[in-house]
Parts: C-alpha cells; sequence; structure tokens
C-alpha cells in the first residue's frame, strides 16, 4: 500500500512537471514570431548601414533632401573666418555703416577670449558660424571623433556666451582635400551645413597681405548669382578690414545686394578630392559615430526642423480642431434631426376640425409625409379590415372602400359598394406588418386634397379639404356632410 501510495505521489510530481514544462514550451514558441520580427527589423537597419558605409568607403557622396531658396536679386555673402578677434569691432563697424550684414566662422577659443566681440556680431543682426575650436589642422583631419568634438566643444561655447548653437559650418582650410565622404555624410547626419565658398579674397595666402593685392583678386574674381567671399577678421588681417569698404562699394556698383548665410542658402561646397591626410574607418567606429551624431541631431533640432516640427503641430492642432468641430457640428445637426423627427404632424380638415398625428405615426422622406394606412384611416374615423388569405387590406372611410392588394401592388377603389378606378404599381410597402402609404396620394384617393404644408424646422402641417359624402343616419335620411362635421 505504502508503495502505492509513493507511486502515485511520483505520478502526480511528475504530471505537474510537465504541464509546467509544456507551458513553457507554448510560452517560449509564442514569443518567437515578436522576436524573429524584432530580429529581421534590427538586420535589415543593420544591412542599410553596411550599404551606407560601402558607398561612402567608395567616395560616394551621398547628399540629404534639402530645400534652398534662390534670391532675386544678385546676392553676396561676406563671410569671416577665425575670429572673434580685437579686429572683430573694426569689421563690424564698418558692416554698421554700409548696412551690410554677414557671417562670422568663429573658433572655439577665440570666443573664449572674446565673448563681448561674439555678443556684438549677435547683437548687431549678423550670422553665427562653427569654425572648430583650434584650426590644428592636424587635429582636425586625423579622425571624424576630433573634428566632431572640437565642432561640439565650440558650439558649447558660442551657446553659454549669446545662447546659440550655428547650425552652419566651415571647416578650416575649407573641405577639399581634407574632408571625405564620411566627414561630409556624418556631419549632415548631425544636422549642420558645410560652407566652402566661391570667392576667395586671398587674404589669408601669408602674413600682411598687401591691401591692393587683396582688392585685385576679388576684382578679378568671377561674378556669379550667388557669391559667399572669404575674409579673415583673426589677428593679423588689418588688411582685410582696411580693403572691407571698397569691396562693398564694388559689388553695391554691379547691382548685389548682401545677406547672411541661413539653412536656406545653397552652400557652396568643394569636390571631394582624394583627402592628404591618412585615415582609415571601420565599420564599427562608422556605427559608433553615426549614432552619436544622429542622437544629436535628435536632441538638438535645427531652427528649419523646429519650424518643421511646429508646422506640424500646428497642422495637427488645427487637424484636431477641426475634427472636434466637425463632431460637435454633427451632434447638433443629429439632436436637430431628432428634434425635429420628434415633432408632431397636425393635420387641418377643411370645414372640421384637427388631430395630431405623433411623431413615432409618420415620417418625412423627402417632404413627402408616410404613415400606416391602418393609423391614418382610423384617425379619420373610418376603418381597416387585413385579409391574410390574399395579402390585402380593405379601407372602410364613408362611401368609400379603398382594396389594397399587397401581392399585385394594386389599389381598386369602390364608391357605395360599386367599383370606380383601379391603380397599379401603387405606392405602398410593409414595414413591420403595417401597410405603410403616403398622405397626399391616399387623401387624393378619397377625392380629397391637400390645400397646404408647412414642413419646416419648428412645424409639421397639413391642410386637408375632403369631399363631402352621404352618411345613413339611423333615421334613414340622407344627410351630406363630411368626416369631421360627424364629430371626428
Amino acid at each position: 500500500m505504502r508503495l502505492q501510495l509513493q507511486s502515485s505521489k511520483i505520478n502526480k510530481v511528475r504530471f505537474h512537471f510537465i504541464m509546467v514544462a509544456c507551458l513553457l514550451v507554448s510560452l517560449c514558441v509564442g514569443m518567437l514570431p515578436a522576436r524573429a520580427a524584432e530580429s529581421g527589423e534590427a538586420q535589415a537597419a543593420g544591412q542599410a548601414v553596411q550599404d551606407v558605409y560601402q558607398q561612402l568607403q567608395a567616395g560616394k557622396r551621398l547628399r540629404p533632401e534639402s530645400t534652398y531658396v534662390t534670391p532675386e536679386q544678385p546676392t553676396v555673402y561676406l563671410t569671416f573666418d577665425d575670429g572673434p578677434s580685437k579686429l572683430t569691432n573694426q569689421v563690424l563697424d564698418i558692416l554698421d555703416k554700409e548696412d551690410v550684414k554677414a557671417t562670422f566662422f568663429v573658433l572655439g577659443e577665440q570666443a573664449k577670449s572674446h565673448p563681448n566681440e561674439l555678443k556684438r556680431i549677435v547683437k548687431d543682426g549678423h550670422a553665427i558660424g562653427n569654425h572648430t575650436y583650434n584650426h590644428v589642422y592636424k587635429e582636425l583631419y586625423s579622425d571624424f571623433q576630433t573634428f566632431w568634438m572640437q565642432i561640439s566643444r565650440t558650439e558649447d561655447m558660442i551657446d553659454d556666451i549669446v545662447g546659440i548653437r550655428p547650425q552652419l559650418v566651415r571647416a578650416p582650410g575649407g573641405t577639399a582635400t581634407n574632408f571625405d565622404a564620411n566627414y561630409y555624410y556624418l556631419m549632415e547626419q548631425a544636422g549642420y551645413i558645410v560652407h566652402d565658398w566661391n570667392v576667395d579674397s586671398g587674404d589669408s595666402k601669408r602674413a600682411n597681405v598687401p591691401v591692393n593685392e587683396i582688392w585685385q583678386t576679388v576684382k578679378a574674381s568671377p561674378l556669379e548669382h550667388e557669391i559667399n567671399i572669404l575674409f579673415h577678421d583673426g589677428t593679423g588681417h588689418d588688411s582685410s578690414v582696411e580693403v572691407l569698404p571698397k569691396v562693398i562699394s564694388y559689388y553695391k556698383q554691379l547691382g548685389y545686394a548682401f545677406a547672411p548665410l541661413t539653412d536656406k542658402v545653397k552652400p557652396k561646397q568643394f569636390s571631394i578630392t582624394k583627402p592628404k591626410w591618412s585615415r582609415t574607418m571601420s565599420l564599427k567606429h562608422f556605427q559608433d559615430l553615426l549614432g552619436q551624431t544622429q542622437a544629436y541631431a535628435t536632441a538638438h533640432p535645427s531652427a528649419a526642423e523646429i519650424a518643421r516640427r511646429e508646422a506640424e503641430q500646428l497642422l495637427a492642432q488645427k487637424a484636431k480642431a477641426e475634427a472636434e468641430e466637425k463632431a460637435i457640428a454633427k451632434q447638433k445637426a443629429e439632436a436637430e434631426a431628432a428634434r425635429q423627427a420628434a415633432l408632431p404632424l397636425q393635420v387641418h380638415v377643411q370645414g372640421g376640425g384637427t388631430f395630431s398625428i405623433e411623431s413615432s405615426h409618420y415620417q418625412l422622406q423627402a417632404n413627402r409625409i408616410e404613415l400606416p394606412l391602418r393609423y391614418l384611416i382610423e384617425k379619420m374615423g373610418g376603418s381597416v379590415e387585413w385579409q391574410p388569405d390574399t395579402r390585402s387590406a380593405v379601407a372602410h372611410y364613408g362611401i368609400y372602400d379603398m382594396d389594397y392588394d399587397l401581392t399585385n401592388r394594386s389599389i381598386h377603389l369602390f364608391t357605395l359598394g360599386r367599383p370606380v378606378a383601379s391603380y397599379y404599381l401603387a405606392d405602398m410597402t410593409m414595414q413591420n406588418s403595417q401597410i405603410i402609404v403616403p398622405l397626399r396620394k391616399t387623401i387624393d384617393l378619397l377625392g380629397g386634397r391637400v390645400t397646404d404644408a408647412v414642413m419646416d424646422a419648428n412645424s409639421r402641417e397639413v391642410s386637408l379639404a375632403l369631399r363631402p359624402f352621404f352618411y345613413w343616419k339611423e333615421n334613414n335620411s340622407l344627410v351630406p356632410t363630411t368626416l369631421f362635421a360627424m364629430g371626428y
């Protein structure tokens, strides 16, 4: 007996163990599709990144979709690199006097040393661009990570001083031989716009370039509809300050306007050439940098991106408000329709009285009143007999009888028991075991007519003129009368 009990307990334990195992297997199997889907999405995303990486490694430029605005008037964009410095205020004085706005690509270490000049640039309405932190080529172009760190550091510095995070960037020395496809792509993924130039004033060819040499270089430069001209306002560029008024006057005489760079100005960018810097980028390093730049773009959206999001939010709010207005209007319309549908129908009989038909006993279809035959006839003082064998109803009203044949959709009219007329394809339907007929046509069959009808938002009224008929009174005398003359 003890062995049997032990065996029974063991079997129960085994049974419970098997059930738990089956349940766990079932849960795991149920999770497989979701995990497979997630794994498939991750693989697809990973493959897309690899495809981009391979194209960039092959030197292919992958440009983002952007929309730019071409100014109607030929325009010069004066740009100043390497500042701010003690010369910057002189440049700003000239720009203020000439009523010209420009763009200053500032270095982080210079902004730190000259915060007041940076503040004045912003105060005077000029644009700020990022020119890295220390301008040391070997550091900036040995690896994108260093370039990216200097851009971020300078941006934080500018933000601390004037509360601006510039979207515009100029690479020290320009992008030619310095940038490759990776640099461009990662900067654009972070939301930056990289600007080179199409007119170089030559003020940085060497130290102390003479004023006349700068002037001749500018004057010899080709004229385009949009000119991005490179100057410097860093230490040692006194000649640039001195030649500036003459350059501004020259372009004004040619009919050019002046404007600062914005995200709507198509950037002048050099073509990608073989970098003069020895560097490589593994797929893993590229993936890490791509994650950093995309995360930055999400955390620090550009002014254009903020405007786009605000526009989308406004559109969403407008759509929501319109939807709410439509819903309210629909509710009001439904409530009004329900109120109107609940209006009773007042029937006025010429020479007689008035009776009321409740809303539940009639329906308004395109301004046509329909109601049950029996209800109408009995309301008027007549009667209706239903004959199930022939699926017909006979309505008795005074000297008139109307035979409604549902099967053949016909009406046969009798006066004093004699056939008078027949109507085929008659207007009648069967609803909820009731014959539904139109009021006007039914009154017409009885020799009467509808003389007036009011169907508006606040009333339902019909006026009838009924033909007199002879009613056989108990004293066997025939008296011409109408329904309501008899008190119905």
